[in-house]
């Protein structure tokens, strides 16, 4: 993969960043050097490699997991009614900008 300066000065707009024109170079070959390392990445074999397992089962066997199901125990609702003020089901927050 490459980079030019002409996308680092995209990028440094879209981001809302300022680089020092002198520091765009440098910016764009440590760019190309995470790049490479990330395609050298892709290129390892890790067709033979185990999954990781979770430490703490490996340690406490015994260790009771719930099970990994989707649920949702907090209604709008129930949320709401520990706000201080709420104003069309939304939560009242003082003004932070002047």
């Amino acid at each position: 993969m490459s980079i030019t300066k002409e996308q680092i000065i995209r990028l440094e707009k879209l981001a809302a960043l300022k680089v020092d024109d002198s520091k765009v170079d440098e910016m764009t070959e440590g760019l190309l050097k995470v790049f490479d390392w990330i395609d050298h990445l892709k290129s390892v074999n890790i067709t033979d490699t185990a999954p990781l397992s979770n430490p703490v089962v490996d340690l406490i066997p015994q260790t009771p997991l719930r099970e990994d199901v989707p649920h949702q125990d907090n209604s709008k609702e129930d949320v709401l009614a520990n706000a201080p003020e709420q104003n069309y089901g939304f939560y009242l927050v003082p003004k932070v900008i002047e």
